[in-house]
């Protein structure tokens, strides 16, 4: 049975320290977290939530996964729940974004 150690580590021993730690940094930031897949209960919990907020005009903070974790804030100013979206204002927009999109949902204060 061959014990391959991996390629980084067979190959570290040929590599300045510089660049075994260029290669570790790079490794730690290069790791995508992609989101857990959301439960049925799940997605009616974050859709009551999302209801809640709009009908409150509450400004709220959206963690989203767009290839990579984007947070935005804003106001829901629509729910559109036949295309799964919501439209939400920010400053300077109004986003559309996907039910599916949606991470985390956090209510700010004032």
């Amino acid at each position: 049975m061959i014990r391959d150690r991996g390629l980084a580590k067979k190959w570290t021993g040929m590599l300045m320290p510089e660049h075994i730690h260029l290669l570790c940094e790079w490794e730690k930031t290069s790791k995508k977290q992609y989101p857990k897949e959301k439960m049925d209960w799940e997605w009616e919990d974050l859709q009551q939530d999302l209801l809640t907020i709009y009908h409150k005009k509450q400004t709220v903070e959206l963690t989203l996964w767009r290839n990579k974790w984007v947070m935005v804030r804003g106001r829901i100013t629509l729910l559109d729940h036949p295309h799964q979206r919501i439209l939400l204002e920010t400053d300077t927009t109004i986003k559309k974004i996907d039910f599916r999109e949606i991470d985390n949902v956090m209510v700010l204060e004032g």
